[in-house]
């Protein structure tokens, strides 16, 4: 089998990041985590985060020895999704292996095991000419015990929304986690990988930080997402239907679902049929 080199990035997010390297760690041969020298976002903000408690973590997880962190200067344009573009390409660039998974600190795996051992070497041959994706599943909001999940109308997870994930070392990144390969829409496979995608689910002022400093930060600035979510409470959560706000992407999101956070992986689980 290929080996397979993960990247990763260290950013404002980065206490998510042990949790998320610790539902691949097993199944890849490398991990090489890109962290901005200046501590600046891709929109040319500062961040900070506790250092010394994350690399204790990652210290703990990599009983291996295959995690490196590049540091190094990640923000060389104006336009906050070309640094992006360039940090991504540069760590692929730092990586010993030919295939690229690309998992970002907020997406926790669902189902590594089977994606790793049975989807994986069907796909070995079609790195190099395709994106192969994953599918989100949301968590939307955290209130008390019970975290709000984007679903369906019946309950189910909404699986609408994929994102790539592996990719051929020869591709280049040209939008986030798209490349070359698959950035008009065309040349992507879908795979049976599913990640709870932690993008929306955290603390106000963190969500704050996330959507003004990510990559396509500058299609949010005039987007209401912010208010409503700030006003979703456990009392009005059933009014929102089809309620996704047109900067954020397509997809409708079409209602929320209460459930017990303990229970978020095993609730995803017992549909990941309908991923794939």
């Amino acid at each position: 089998m290929i080996k397979k080199s993960a990247i990763s990035l260290i950013s404002y997010d980065a206490h998510y990041l042990p949790k998320s390297i610790e539902r691949y760690y097993n199944y890849v041969d490398e991990i090489v985590l890109g962290l901005d020298k200046n501590r600046t976002t891709w929109r040319k903000n500062p961040f900070s985060f506790d250092e010394d408690a994350l690399w204790s973590q990652l210290s703990q997880i990599d009983g291996d020895g295959k995690i490196s962190i590049v540091e190094e200067d990640f923000v060389q344009s104006d336009v906050a999704i070309e640094n992006d573009n360039y940090e991504r390409n540069y760590l692929k660039d730092q990586c010993s292996h030919d295939w690229i998974f690309s998992f970002d600190a907020d997406e926790m795996l669902v189902n590594p095991k089977d994606f790793f051992y049975d989807f994986c070497p069907l796909v070995e041959d079609y790195r190099d000419a395709h994106d192969i994706c994953m599918t989100w599943v949301t968590p939307y909001k955290e209130l008390g015990d019970t975290t709000l999940v984007i679903s369906e109308e019946d309950g189910s997870p909404f699986f609408g929304e994929n994102q790539g994930v592996i990719t051929g070392k020869n591709n280049t990144f040209t939008y986030a986690r798209w490349t070359n390969q698959s950035a008009a829409g065309t040349n992507r496979i879908l795979s049976p990988l599913v990640a709870l995608h932690f993008s929306l689910c955290r603390e106000s002022d963190d969500l704050h930080k996330k959507i003004h400093n990510i990559g396509h930060s500058d299609i949010v600035e005039e987007d209401p997402f912010y208010k409503i979510w700030s006003q979703v409470d456990m009392d009005n959560y059933n009014q929102l239907k089809n309620f996704k706000t047109s900067g954020l992407g397509e997809a409708q999101w079409p209602s929320l679902e209460p459930i017990e956070t303990q229970f978020l992986f095993e609730y995803v689980e017992q549909y990941l049929n309908r991923a794939y």
